[in-house]
């Protein structure tokens, strides 16, 4: 790993553990209604079928995905390079008397054996990792033969359509004005997004290009979860419909 990468992930790290008590708060981080877990669920559900298995959530954050399909019967760890996120998410789950493993660690070097995993999960990572070709690399070495790995994410870009970073510029306004906190707090980390390849890319096409040159066979299907309730709640949040992707990749044996 070359200097300026460390450098980059220190900066992450630093990022989501200032970000870990309040992660939950933010719309498409946390789920705030039982019609957006519900969906969720079925989400999950349908890509994962009843079969209980092995799942490592990668980038867990305060672990919303993992606790989700632990309570779906599966068995579940989660990995995370911020601290503070992982104590959260460990929190959680005692709370919850849900048996999942949190574990720090990096996406890109992860401390698991070869073909540990009948699934790789993550949720918003892929855009945050300086090497995303490494780390995928290393999710298809811990993936045994056949497994799927399972990215959702979104095109936010600089490739993002110009109407949706206005209307996400406006819905920013009003959420200052009608929930009284700052959406633009914690917006430091912009200087480090020129580092970060996937922020340059159209999504998922480039993710798409990355796992089929690593011996993956690649779906994608649109994420539509409902992040709000009232009109007022799609102004602040809507902008978020249609952007988010749901990519499943089969790890093809040889």
């Amino acid at each position: 790993m070359t200097v300026q990468d460390a450098q980059i992930k220190e900066m992450i790290r630093q990022r989501w553990n200032r970000r870990a008590d309040t992660f939950d708060r933010s719309p498409g981080h946390g789920i705030h209604t039982a019609r957006e877990k519900d969906a969720w669920i079925a989400l999950l559900k349908g890509v994962l079928g009843d079969k209980r298995l092995e799942i490592l959530d990668v980038g867990t954050g305060t672990g919303v995905v993992a606790l989700l399909l632990a309570e779906l019967g599966h068995r579940v760890t989660g990995v995370d390079i911020a601290e503070q996120m992982v104590q959260k998410a460990r929190e959680k789950a005692k709370k919850l008397n849900l048996a999942v493993e949190f574990r720090v660690g990096d996406a890109e070097v992860l401390p698991f054996k070869n073909n540990s995993f009948d699934v790789v999960i993550n949720r918003h990572v892929v855009w945050s990792l300086p090497d995303p070709e490494k780390a995928m690399a290393e999710w298809k070495r811990v993936l045994r033969p056949g497994g799927k790995l399972i990215i959702i994410d979104s095109n936010w870009g600089r490739t993002a359509p110009l109407y949706k970073k206005v209307w996400r510029f406006f819905a920013q306004l009003l959420i200052l004005l009608t929930e009284r906190r700052n959406p633009w707090a914690g917006r430091g980390h912009r200087q480090m997004e020129k580092y970060l390849p996937m922020r340059q890319k159209k999504r998922p096409e480039a993710d798409i290009e990355i796992l089929r040159g690593l011996g993956f066979r690649v779906e994608v299907t649109k994420v539509d979860i409902p992040r709000w309730d009232t009109f007022l709640g799609y102004l602040k949040y809507g902008y978020f419909r249609g952007e988010e992707f749901l990519l499943m990749a089969t790890n093809c044996p040889h």
